[in-house]
């Protein structure tokens, strides 16, 4: 079965037993340093079909493509949920 990234960012943003600002979602951003951002999952604001939002520490709003995420990472007990596979 593969891994479902919308599910979990759902789960994330709405299961109380979950807490976000213990997740990382690192992303391809073409122009940041080494082209890649790593954002807190409590900053996301909406889960959509194929992407999700965040807000940006200067009240940006941002979409990011799930096809961009390259790593979900929980940072409390350091085990890694997803890592995009590369080819």
């Amino acid at each position: 079965m593969t891994f479902n990234i919308r599910n979990f960012l759902n789960k994330l943003k709405w299961d109380p037993r979950e807490n976000p600002e213990n997740y990382i979602i690192e992303y391809i951003s073409r122009g940041a340093p080494n082209d890649k951002e790593i954002i807190r999952a409590s900053s996301i604001t909406k889960v959509f079909h194929r992407g999700f939002e965040y807000k940006t520490p200067y009240g940006k709003i941002k979409y990011i493509p799930f096809h961009r995420i390259l790593l979900i990472k929980n940072v409390s007990t350091d085990r890694v949920i997803y890592r995009k596979r590369m080819h």
